[in-house]
């Protein structure tokens, strides 16, 4: 039983935006594409206007407006766990 309590004031930070190779990894761990479709899937995903490559950000992956968009519609329509997460564009590639 702990004898005291010490409370830190902080802010959370947000998770650390994605390099090519983090995005890489995570698509090759989630099932989403193959070796010969990943740089597709990353090319569709820049060109739709997803996601962005930050240059001062080391190329790393932010979300647009229109991607936080999409998934929080996905969201407020009740869909965003059967849309917006990996496993069922994983579900799809199978």
């Amino acid at each position: 039983v702990p004898s005291s309590l010490e409370l830190n004031e902080g802010k959370t930070q947000p998770p650390e935006l994605l390099s090519e190779v983090d995005l890489i990894k995570l698509m090759d761990k989630h099932g989403i594409g193959t070796d010969a479709t990943i740089q597709d899937h990353i090319k569709t995903i820049l060109k739709r206007e997803y996601a962005e490559k930050l240059p001062h950000k080391q190329n790393r992956f932010a979300p647009t407006k229109l991607g936080h968009g999409l998934v929080k519609c996905y969201k407020d329509i009740g869909h965003e766990e059967s849309i917006s997460l990996p496993i069922t564009r994983a579900q799809m590639e199978k």
